[in-house]
């Protein structure tokens, strides 16, 4: 099986992420905050996004900063956020000889809005978001679900991401690690099988 993640790997999502970013700080009167300083922040769940990029306001209800930051990007997800150059030829060409899934920290709903959008739900078996009591990456248990509906081996498998979280899952899961440097994230130490 091979398994990918969606921010950074097969989307290139930063800049409505950054929009809905900025769209919560504003509601605090707080400057916005770059595309660099947004990328930095993404890869391991909206709770870490946006502890991350309310740093500089501590004394903040975070928890409204989240729910304004989700309430945005769900009306905004898909005005900016477009696949990566040769994902849309390539997916079909690896959903013909090997079972796909997605395996994201991005929530269950708004990770399936864009794969429908973007037309590549029809190639992936399975999508994991995150949802309510659902361990994210680095925790392996959202990797090993996906292989459990499928019967894959995890030795047999592949994680594709962009995200030392990607790696650190798979490391965890048994399964090899192929590291996005297109992406997002960075290793931060983490071992990939392939680059």
């Amino acid at each position: 099986m091979l398994i990918f993640d969606l921010d950074g790997t097969l989307v290139d999502s930063l800049a409505d992420i950054a929009a809905a970013v900025n769209f919560a700080r504003a509601q605090f009167s707080l400057p916005a905050l770059s595309r660099d300083s947004v990328c930095n922040n993404i890869g391991d769940g909206l709770k870490n996004l946006i502890k991350r990029s309310f740093a500089d306001a501590p004394e903040l209800d975070l928890e409204l900063a989240s729910q304004l930051q989700k309430q945005y990007y769900s009306e905004h997800m898909l005005v900016h956020t477009r696949l990566f150059p040769g994902v849309a030829e390539t997916l079909p060409k690896l959903a013909a000889k090997h079972s796909l899934a997605l395996v994201t920290n991005k929530p269950q709903s708004a990770s399936e809005e864009i794969c429908r959008e973007l037309k590549i739900s029809q190639y992936l078996s399975i999508i994991i978001g995150d949802a309510p009591g659902r361990k994210l990456k680095p925790y392996p248990e959202a990797i090993l679900s996906a292989l459990a509906q499928t019967g894959d081996q995890p030795e047999q498998s592949w994680m594709i991401g962009d995200h030392y979280t990607d790696l650190a899952a798979a490391a965890a899961a048994g399964c090899q690690a192929c590291f996005c440097k297109y992406g997002f994230g960075q290793t931060r130490g983490e071992k990939a099988d392939l680059q």
